[in-house]
């Protein structure tokens, strides 16, 4: 009895182990080159007219923000150039602005001193440099101007 019970265990055992192994590796290189940028959004924080329920050390109540977008409309998207022209109104502050990179890619690295999207941080540059890396490798150089209107 002993015995039966031993291999049993053994066999349990053995299944649980190989079921924790991927049975299908998926091949996202498959669909190509996927390195392109559908639209591209500046957004800024906002103050919102709430508190959120989490508590500061002091036990007071930490102020919420919201995600505001300003930009104007869709990016012109130029896949043969690899830029995005986003515009933004002439008012807009852009030194506490962040970006918002809608894409295909598996990645988006930020080239050079390019801050990282969907970072708050100074965009009046108006000039910057991402790499977008597609599943198969093939990557792209995109330029992303920030153009305000004009009054």
């Amino acid at each position: 009895m002993k015995k039966h019970s031993l291999i049993a265990y053994i066999l349990v055992f053995a299944g649980i182990i190989s079921s924790c192994e991927p049975r299908i590796d998926f091949d996202e290189g498959q669909w190509g080159d996927t390195a392109f940028i559908t639209n591209v959004n500046v957004f800024t924080l906002q103050a919102a007219d709430h508190e959120l329920q989490e508590f500061y050390e002091s036990g007071e109540l930490t102020p919420a923000r919201r995600r505001l977008i300003i930009s104007v409309g869709n990016a012109v998207i130029e896949e043969e150039n690899f830029t995005a022209t986003v515009t933004v109104p002439a008012s807009a502050d852009l030194t506490r602005a962040g970006i918002i990179i809608n894409h295909q890619s598996m990645r988006v690295e930020p080239v050079g001193d390019t801050p990282a999207a969907g970072i708050i941080t100074d965009l009046s540059e108006a000039n910057f440099l991402y790499k977008l890396i597609s599943a198969d490798g093939t990557t792209h150089d995109w330029l992303i101007r920030i153009v305000q209107e004009e009054q």
